[in-house]
């Protein structure tokens, strides 16, 4: 019985150790692309209006840098995948937004801050990059930033790089 107990206890210790290495790894990201910088006008936007939206990533680095004219109602900040980020191809990088407002009309549609009437909502917004043959598009989702993250709202917006 001892000897059962024994091999229990080194098990346990065992697994606790694996899953512990499992999580603290999981942080690290591997990118292997040399900097980037690319400037794309933003069109057909139902996020906003078009405007210009910058996005870079520095040599071999898991980071993305994003600059983006506000009257897009595009996030303004962004992320990249693990592996070879392509920002002109639209390879392995997102943009995303946390617990942002925005203003919701009784139809469910979207309103500028500054339109009038409506209920502001908290939200988290992310926009996944597509590629379309030739064209490039971000789909964006808004989601509640509460708990029950349900979603309140879609736009998208076509990129064109300079």
């Amino acid at each position: 019985m001892k000897v059962i107990l024994t091999n229990l206890a080194a098990t346990a210790a065992l697994a606790t150790t694996a899953v512990l290495l499992i999580a603290d790894s999981g942080g690290v990201k591997e990118c292997h692309q040399a900097a980037q910088e690319v400037t794309f006008d933003v069109g057909h936007n139902t996020c906003g209006e078009p405007g210009i939206l910058r996005v870079g990533t520095p040599d071999r680095e898991c980071r993305l840098d994003v600059e983006v004219e506000e009257r897009t109602g595009l996030p303004t900040t962004g992320d990249v995948y693990e592996g070879t980020v392509d920002i002109r191809q639209g390879n392995n990088w997102y943009l995303a937004d946390t617990n942002v407002l925005i203003t919701l009309q009784a139809d469910g549609g979207t309103r500028p801050d500054d339109a009038g009437s409506g209920t502001q909502v908290p939200v988290n917004r992310t926009c996944e990059v597509l590629r379309e043959s030739d064209i490039l598009r971000l789909k964006c989702t808004a989601r509640r930033a509460d708990l029950a993250n349900e979603q309140v709202h879609t736009c998208e917006a076509v990129l064109t790089p300079r």
